[in-house]
């Protein structure tokens, strides 16, 4: 047994994420509508919408209607965002991440995380009062995310939005402000009750995305859809949503909607409970929406009293540093998968070498050397096996051409053998596959991290996050796999060999697209094996 099972294993795990994007790729594209049809988005989102919360529905399809109302934008920001917020609610409907571009290029322009134009994706926050009024004079008694609000003051990081029912002495101050840095929107409803009833309602958060797809990543499927915390990390697809529609409650906690790089969360504060709901929204035969959102508690003011209701949404990159102060769990949205426990110290110590280092090119060399060392021993132990056998492949050929097909009496020669010069076939086995997981969660620690993401290096790889421009790395890694095999001993089944002659020519194609910072991990992992595998070998076959 030699380093072929890690050669497998790696195989299998490209295999599998091809396999996955297969699935992917037979999911429908979902169609955009032309410029003349996003107005309708708006009106086909009705208040039913946001009324269903108490009394949950099945799937509906919205219906086009009037909305009598009419929208406005206002702009706020600080040094890392800027928000457009609608008076129709307040809701925000586009995000723009200042330092944060599509492109590497100096004028690409910059990442829209949440967008009410092309791909529908809006965060929603309005009130409910526990009891509709009968009076229709009186309508509403909050403002839920179809009510028109007006502006009180504002700033460029604060706007305060007013609604009032003057019938029913009802007032809504409706504050969303900003840091002076930062991807957080902070929500603050406060309920001023000048009536001479008490006023009973609740808050709700909720995010509305176009379905676009999940996991479009080619190098891996990486998930786009719903999440949420309930003292454990959840994903929910949008599939999940449609045909599920799940309803409990949770304390704390958040909801989100996420992507490779992105996430938008509704972050709850306190100790207290809120209703987690989704729902699927079918906007016409070729388009669906879905919502996952959260809905507190009810809050009671007392008459010519005042109440507040305060929520804080984070729109922004997956960073989890600061991910991990916002709300517990939400750095979980850096999905390493199974493997978080070895992932996330993973990226510590990647973070802490780039604290030094400055460049997150050479923090993966460093990373990968410290690796390494940690393994050393367990490589060596699995090298000198593998020298072994391969000074005594001729005796183990020899052995095999004079037993034939008798493969009892070989084995039992081989095992003499094997005694008598003290060879232990298991032992590349066992240390190599000690090490696959940590490689594995190292390897979703490079995908997953959005401080790579058109972070340069040297020469002419200026986007860790994307593939090698002149496929410079994968040619290195693919002549490095080679290169290594002939210091391993040659499988004795001929068709064995075949296979492991074309490993470095497939993965060499494979690897050509994906990002450079992965293949650079491969390539200094493989240099650094070769390096101490051809010094164990040499001492192996000297005496």
């Amino acid at each position: 047994m030699n380093n072929r099972l890690l050669l497998y294993a790696a195989f299998s795990l490209v295999l599998f994420m091809i396999w996955q994007q297969w699935k992917v790729e037979q999911i429908p594209p979902t169609e955009i509508t032309s410029a003349g049809q996003k107005d309708e988005r708006i009106i086909e989102d009705l208040p039913e919408e946001a009324a269903f919360i108490a009394e949950p529905k099945s799937i509906e399809k919205t219906k086009p209607a009037q909305v009598k109302n009419i929208d406005e934008n206002i702009v706020l920001y600080n040094e890392d965002i800027k928000i457009t917020v609608g008076l129709l609610g307040g809701s925000i409907k586009r995000t723009e991440l200042l330092n944060y571009f599509k492109t590497i290029s100096e004028n690409s322009e910059n990442i829209k995380l949440l967008d009410f134009t092309d791909e529908y994706y809006v965060a929603q926050s309005g009130l409910l009062h526990d009891k509709k009024s009968t009076n229709k004079e009186l309508k509403s008694l909050a403002p839920n995310h179809h009510e028109l609000f007006s502006v009180k003051s504002k700033n460029n990081q604060s706007l305060v939005l007013e609604w009032e029912n003057k019938g029913a002495k009802i007032k809504v101050l409706k504050k969303i402000y900003l840091d002076k840095s930062g991807y957080i929107v902070h929500v603050k409803n406060t309920v001023i009750n000048n009536s001479n009833r008490a006023w009973i309602g609740r808050q709700y958060r909720q995010i509305r995305r176009q379905s676009n797809g999940e996991g479009r990543s080619w190098v891996a499927p990486t998930f786009t859809g719903g999440a949420y915390y309930d003292e454990a990390y959840n994903k929910i697809s949008y599939e999940e949503i449609s045909e599920e529609k799940p309803k409990f409650n949770v304390i704390n906690g958040w909801v989100a909607m996420m992507e490779h790089y992105f996430v938008s969360s509704w972050v709850f504060s306190g100790n207290k409970t809120n209703l987690f709901y989704t729902k699927e929204i079918l906007v016409d035969d070729v388009r669906n929406d879905y919502i996952i959102g959260a809905r507190s508690e009810p809050v009671l003011i007392q008459p010519n009293e005042k109440g507040e209701l305060s929520s804080k949404l984070y729109v922004g990159p997956k960073l989890q540093i600061e991910l991990e102060k916002i709300a517990p769990g939400l750095e979980l949205t850096i999905d390493y998968g199974v493997l978080t426990f070895l992932s996330k110290p993973l990226f510590w110590l990647l973070n802490k070498i780039h604290t030094i280092v400055g460049n997150w090119g050479w923090s993966i060399i460093l990373l990968t050397l410290i690796i390494k060392l940690v393994f050393y021993k367990l490589s060596e132990t699995s090298y000198r096996s593998m020298a072994k056998m391969k000074k005594f492949s001729p005796k183990i050929q020899s052995i095999k051409e004079r037993f034939g097909d008798d493969r009892q009496k070989m084995n039992q020669a081989m095992m003499a053998m094997y005694r008598e010069e003290k060879i232990n076939p298991l032992g590349g086995c066992w240390p190599i596959l000690i090490q696959i997981p940590v490689f594995i969660a190292l390897y979703w620690v490079l995908l997953e991290s959005v401080e790579l993401r058109h972070a340069d290096f040297i020469f002419w790889i200026n986007d860790l996050s994307a593939k090698d421009p002149y496929f410079v790395l994968p040619l290195i890694m693919g002549a490095s796999m080679f290169f290594q095999q002939k210091l391993n001993p040659a499988p004795p089944d001929p068709v064995q060999a075949k296979v492991m002659q074309m490993l470095p020519i497939i993965f060499t194609a494979f690897f050509a697209f994906f990002p450079s910072g992965l293949v650079l991990y491969w390539v200094v992992n493989n240099l650094l094996s070769i390096a101490q595998q051809w010094k164990i070998t040499k001492s192996i076959s000297s005496t």
